[in-house]
């Protein structure tokens, strides 16, 4: 039997159905997440990088919990890295551009607050595939997505 793969809206689906009791929820969902080159985030150096998967190369897994603070039919999330406390942010650079950055902080945190914290919060879009999605910075829609 071949395995198949989830489709993204049925893998959102769940991860918003799943993290509606705060209370119950102690630890976010870890999903692999690669580029249309098939290239894998790993981190590295502090930094976070695509690179092509191979046997010398250690995946890494994102960590993702939904943002009940933002609207949800943009499905907004919060990631981060696995075992660690780094979350994604986009924050304006020195040259006034969206700027994705890794910062110490645990997403669990942001999850259990009641603030938006939209420089920490993605926009999750499939744009009509049923196995791809982009993200889009919640600080900057429209200015940068991935």
């Amino acid at each position: 039997m071949e395995l198949q793969k989830r489709i993204v809206d049925g893998e959102l689906e769940d991860l918003f159905c799943e993290f509606k009791d705060k209370e119950a929820v102690k630890d976010p969902w870890n999903f692999r997440m690669w580029d249309i080159e098939q290239k894998y985030f790993v981190f590295e150096n502090n930094d976070l990088i695509a690179t092509p998967l191979d046997s010398r190369t250690p995946e890494q897994l994102m960590a993702v919990v939904p943002n009940d603070n933002l609207d949800f039919k943009n499905r907004p999330i919060f990631m981060g890295l696995t075992g660690k406390t780094k979350a994604l942010s986009c924050l304006k650079s020195t040259t006034g551009e969206p700027q994705l950055v890794i910062l110490e902080n645990n997403i669990m945190d942001f999850y259990s607050d009641t603030k938006e914290f939209k420089n920490f919060s993605f926009y999750v879009f499939t744009r009509g595939s049923k196995s791809t999605c982009c993200f889009e910075s919640a600080a900057f829609p429209g200015a940068w997505k991935t």
